[in-house]
């Protein structure tokens, strides 16, 4: 039997990696796969339907991302499919968090502006204590980010589907608390996945909601936020900065007006990536899980969509 790899990125580090903790497999490189009857395991990021088909004897799919709607779509096998929920992975995300809303809160880019100009004059901001932070999905990736700003000395508001007790942490739950939630958080983190729940979460009534003045940064998928809504919101308000680390589409139309907002910075989803050192281990541990018949974790829950 054999396991098939496509990473997105440092391939050759990935092989390596693997080899290393499954020195008794074999490990092929898409699409290079000789048997298609022989393949056990998919660890991949994405992977044609076609080819994954093709798997009569697949077993299952390890997925080298946190999201998880490319293995949702028609024609996907049934098989069970693995999320990858990396700490190191939630750590990096956590400081592009960080860096954004600390940049904005500080008024950081004032300094920078006025540089050119020889000012040398101390922009007035808000302070850690009085600029509410909002996490906007609270899994993995949400509680570090929140655990991060909560170290820091900054107010944290979560919400989720159903709540939870976090020290540090107010929560809010489900759609009823979601406009409260945006209405008392300075600064909003999305880190939702793309699912039917989620699409367009953010239209442009729960825009109007959010706190006057506040920031928006979006590393979660670009389908949470409806980007014309959240255009007009940059404009007439209540928002006054958007950080977007996803977009929907990636990257955004030659048109769209994401491009040249002087409210709006992208970035080309880079918030957080997989990293091979830790996440190889995962991934190795869970097909041995599998192979001694014991449950891989974190599995994809279809009918929820993450």
């Amino acid at each position: 039997m054999s396991i098939v790899l496509n990473p997105y990125a440092r391939p050759d580090e990935w092989m390596a990696a693997l080899h290393r903790l499954l020195p008794d497999d074999e490990i092929v490189a898409w699409p290079d796969v000789a048997d298609p009857d022989a393949v056990e395991f998919v660890i991949a990021w994405r992977l044609p339907r076609a080819d994954l088909q093709s798997y009569a004897n697949l077993r299952a799919i390890l997925s080298l991302g946190a999201g998880a709607e490319q293995w949702q779509q028609p024609g996907v096998p049934e098989v069970p499919v693995v999320r990858l929920a990396d700490p190191a992975m939630s750590d990096e995300m956590a400081t592009y968090a960080l860096h954004w809303v600390i940049r904005l809160q500080r008024n950081f880019d004032a300094s920078i502006a006025q540089q050119p100009a020889k000012v040398w004059e101390q922009p007035g901001y808000v302070q850690a204590g009085s600029h509410r932070v909002g996490i906007l999905g609270f899994g993995t990736i949400g509680a570090r980010v929140a655990k991060a700003f909560v170290d820091l000395g900054y107010p944290v508001n979560g919400w989720s589907r159903s709540g939870g007790e976090t020290e540090g942490v107010t929560h809010y739950a489900g759609t009823d608390e979601l406009d409260a939630f945006l209405a008392n958080s300075d600064s909003v983190v999305n880190v939702l996945p793309s699912t039917a729940a989620t699409a367009g979460l953010l239209n442009a009534e729960r825009l109007a909601s959010f706190a006057p003045n506040s920031v928006f940064v979006n590393m979660g998928r670009g389908t949470v936020v409806d980007e014309s809504a959240l255009v007009e919101a940059l404009d007439s308000g209540p928002l006054r900065a958007a950080v977007l680390d996803v977009t929907d589409p990636e990257p955004p139309v030659d048109n769209s007006p994401l491009w040249t907002h002087p409210a709006v910075t992208l970035t080309p989803h880079v918030a957080g990536s997989t990293q091979v050192a830790s996440a190889s281990k995962l991934v190795a541990d869970n097909i041995a899980r599998i192979r001694a018949g014991e449950a891989p974790f974190p599995l994809l829950d279809r009918a929820r969509g993450y």
